[in-house]
């Protein structure tokens, strides 16, 4: 019964990381692609447009596979830990592509009124600096996973 669970809860968290990582992000960015203020059309390159989709799903697929093998894997598994280390590491990579796709310094032009500009690089290293702490606490559990071993694996057979 415990195989069902994993795979069970891989697959709801897998639903999860879908949601969050390209299906929120594309429909933020078609919006932002159509977006129009007072009637005047907002111009977004389409090359840079083209560029983030990729990427946001590009990345968004492995980090949802990451996803599923991660939460499908038994509790304080050696196996759960290197794929969480993993998936962490993918989403490193994830929000660093929001930032040479181009997502975070959007300029958009109000034909005949000028242009503004969206920059949220800052963001993006604060994220990267959490991102970082993330990679040493799952490192550290794949240490203890492997270090206290036999202790882990006692515990589960008496319960």
């Amino acid at each position: 019964m415990g195989a069902v669970k994993n795979m069970t809860r891989g697959f709801i968290f897998t639903a999860i990381y879908v949601c969050t990582t390209i299906v929120i992000p594309l429909i933020t960015f078609s919006w932002l692609f159509q977006m129009t203020v007072q009637g005047l059309p907002l111009n977004f390159e389409q090359q840079e447009y083209q560029s983030v989709i990729f990427w946001v799903t590009a990345l968004g697929l492995v980090i949802c596979g990451c996803a599923f093998f991660t939460y499908s894997s038994p509790k304080q598994s050696i196996r759960r830990g290197v794929f969480a280390l993993i998936q962490v590491l993918v989403n490193c990579l994830y929000i660093w592509s929001y930032k040479f796709s181009g997502a975070t310094d959007i300029e958009f032009t109000i034909v005949g009124f000028g242009f503004f500009s969206l920059n949220i690089s800052q963001m993006i290293l604060v994220f990267m600096g959490i991102y970082f702490l993330t990679t040493v606490l799952k490192a550290y559990d794949i240490i203890d996973f492997t270090v206290n071993r036999k202790k882990i694996r006692e515990n589960r057979m008496k319960a």
